[in-house]
């Protein structure tokens, strides 16, 4: 009767062994669903945002054009799209330092030196909802 017991106990530890594997596939199931509902409720498409929590310099330089874009006396918007100064000043508040060239409705060329500073209220990062404006220097 030996072997019996022996059987039962390896089949008793093999069946021990199978449930704690299963609870940790569980788990790692339940981890990446909660990561790719975060992703996909955030309305960001950048992969950074979602482990950091923080937006990358070019999705701030981007929300950057949008505050300062109403505020040009011109027409034409063109932004420097590799000229900018990108700063992070304290948690969640950003400065921006760019060129935009504009036209007048003569047709001279008017090039405006802008800061901006945001703060990052969290949410998607595209919206501007998600954003205060705190200072905005142009000249």
């Amino acid at each position: 009767m030996e072997p019996q017991k022996n059987y039962l106990a390896h089949k008793k530890q093999k069946k021990k062994s199978a449930k704690k594997a299963l609870w940790i596939i569980f788990a790692l199931v339940v981890i990446f669903i909660v990561i790719v509902v975060k992703f996909a409720l955030s309305g960001d498409n950048d992969i950074n945002t979602l482990f950091t929590g923080m937006p990358s310099s070019n999705e701030v330089y981007n929300i950057a054009k949008q505050f300062v874009l109403p505020t040009l006396k011109g027409n034409g918007a063109s932004f420097s799209e590799d000229g900018y100064e990108y700063g992070k000043k304290a948690d969640s508040i950003f400065i921006i330092r760019s060129v935009v060239n504009t036209k007048t409705n003569g047709g001279d060329a008017l090039k405006t030196n802008f800061e901006i500073t945001l703060k990052y209220k969290g949410g998607a990062v595209a919206d501007e909802s998600s954003w205060k404006l705190l200072n905005l220097n142009e000249n």
